[in-house]
C-alpha cells in the first residue's frame, strides 16, 4: 500500500464529511480535476482504504431507544469463529470487537426498549456458538460517536506518512 498524499488525505476527509459529495464538487474543494477525483477514489477503494460508503442512522429516531455494551465470555477452540459468524447474524448487534482482557467479545446492541433487549439478549447473544458468560452495561450517553478515523487529526498531527 502506496502512503497517502495529501490530495488522498482530503478527498478521504471531504468524503467522512459528507459521503454525498459529487466528484465535481470534492474536485473544486481540493483543487485538482474531477478526472482526477474519480481516478484516486477508484485506487482508495481498490486498496481497501474506502470501504464503503454510509448513510449515518440515528437510532432513536428509528425506534431503538436503547444500547448496551455487552462484554461476552465464550469458550476458545478451533471453532471460535463461528462465535463471530453467529454474532454477525444477529440484525440488532451494531460492532463486535474480538478484544484482550476480562472478557473476549465487546458487543455493541441496539434495542426498542428493556424488554426488547432481554430478548436479545436470553434468545438471541445467549445462544451463539461457545457462550459462557456475559455482562451488559446499559449506555446512558454516547457524547462521542464518529464513523472511523478522525483524517482532520491525521492532518493536523501530520504523523501519517504523506509524500508530496
Amino acid at each position: 500500500m502506496q502512503p497517502l498524499d495529501s490530495i488522498d488525505l482530503a478527498i478521504v476527509k471531504t468524503l467522512q464529511e459528507n459521503a454525498r459529495s459529487s466528484y465535481q464538487d470534492i474536485a473544486t474543494q481540493v483543487g485538482v480535476s474531477r478526472v482526477t477525483i474519480n481516478e484516486r477514489i477508484r485506487k482508495l477503494i481498490e486498496n481497501g482504504v474506502i470501504e464503503g460508503f454510509h448513510a449515518r442512522i440515528n437510532a432513536q429516531r428509528i425506534g431503538y431507544q436503547v444500547t448496551a455494551i455487552v462484554g461476552l465470555t465464550t469458550v476458545q477452540g478451533c471453532e471460535a469463529y463461528r462465535t463471530t459468524k453467529e454474532l454477525q447474524q444477529i440484525v440488532e448487534v451494531e460492532e463486535v470487537h474480538v478484544v484482550t482482557g476480562r472478557y473476549d467479545y465487546l458487543v455493541k446492541v441496539r434495542a426498542q426498549d428493556n424488554e426488547d433487549l432481554l430478548h436479545i439478549l436470553f434468545n438471541k447473544i445467549d445462544q451463539v456458538y461457545g457462550f459462557q458468560r456475559a455482562e451488559t452495561m446499559m449506555v446512558l450517553s454516547s457524547p462521542i460517536e464518529k464513523c472511523g478515523i478522525d483524517i482532520q487529526q491525521i492532518l493536523n498531527n501530520s504523523q501519517a506518512v504523506i509524500k508530496e
